[in-house]
Parts: structure tokens; C-alpha cells; sequence
């Protein structure tokens, strides 16, 4: 299997399990009083953030772009036609999203945690997009 193809089928179960934690996730208070409902939130988007990463960093590697950080790696994506500019937009901010799930997650706003589980759309469009360019 290859680097992407693995990578692809780990975000579908961390994609398909946000959508069916969603539900659960009423408000912030639900993310305060539930420790697990709130440990496999961060965690999945922190899965999900980090596969977009990889990808983004494979991608580039691949086409031969250098690369200095998470943000330049996504960045990279405009370069490849299959990757609308908006998408590209919408998906910068990830590398941001994983670096405060790693390294604030006591200061965490929920609030933002609950928009990123409605946001899921340009992270499935993005992987659709690779997924039809491995198949």
C-alpha cells in the first residue's frame, strides 16, 4: 500500500468518527464534562490536521517544491492545478489548528473545536481530490 493510499484510509475512520461524534458534541460544556467525548475530538482533528499535513508535505516532495514549515507544505498545494486557490485558503490554517492541539490544548477555546467539527468540508474535498489523483 502505498504512502498515500495508507494515509487516505486512516482519515476516512477519523472523518466518519467526528461525523458520528458530532451529534453528542451540544455545546462546549458537553467537550467540558465528558473527558472522553472531548480526548477523541482533539485527538481525530489533530489526526485530521496531520494527515492533511503529511500529504501536503508528500505532494510537494513529489513535485520537487521545498518546503520550510507545515504552512509552506500546504501552501504548496496552489502549485498543482487539481488544488483550487480557495481550497488552498481554507486548508492553511491547519497547520495552525494542529500546533494548538498539540501545544495548548489546556488553554484550548472550545468554541473554535466545536467550528472545526462543523468546517469538515474542505478537508473531505481535499481528500477526494487526492484520492482521484491515486487512483
Amino acid at each position: 500500500m502505498t504512502y498515500l493510499v495508507e494515509r487516505l484510509a486512516e482519515r476516512r475512520r477519523h472523518l466518519d468518527h467526528l461525523r458520528d461524534l458530532r451529534p453528542r458534541v451540544t455545546g462546549r460544556q458537553a467537550l467540558e464534562q465528558d473527558l472522553s467525548l472531548h480526548n477523541d475530538v482533539l485527538f481525530s482533528l489533530l489526526m485530521v490536521a496531520q494527515l492533511v499535513i503529511d500529504i501536503a508535505g508528500e505532494l510537494s516532495a513529489r513535485r520537487g517544491d521545498r518546503f520550510e514549515d507545515y504552512t509552506d507544505a500546504v501552501r504548496n498545494l496552489g502549485r498543482d492545478r487539481n488544488f483550487p486557490a480557495d481550497l488552498v485558503a481554507e486548508l492553511e490554517g491547519l497547520p495552525g489548528v494542529r500546533n494548538i492541539l498539540i501545544h495548548e490544548y489546556v488553554a484550548l477555546d472550545l468554541d473554535r473545536v466545536i467550528e472545526a467539527l462543523d468546517r469538515l468540508a474542505p478537508i473531505e474535498r481535499f481528500f477526494e481530490i487526492v484520492r482521484r489523483g491515486e487512483s
